[in-house]
């Protein structure tokens, strides 16, 4: 993970992820609350935050 920022209520919190060396470097970004942490300790707060995120759109629809 190379950079972390914040998109707003529309998507939330972001990350960019890079994968590979050099030229062939491929360069991902995607929703933090879409990315698996298995075991790594934050973790937790990832998953306070997509519950959070999940309440939001839940009051916004109603």
């Amino acid at each position: 993970m190379t950079n972390v920022f914040d998109a707003d209520a529309a998507f939330g919190l972001m990350c960019q992820v890079e994968v590979g060396d050099g030229p062939d470097t491929a360069i991902f970004v995607a929703p933090i609350a879409e990315l698996a942490f298995g075991l790594h300790p934050i973790a937790r707060d990832i998953a306070n935050y997509r519950r959070s995120r999940a309440l939001a759109r839940v009051a916004d629809s109603a």
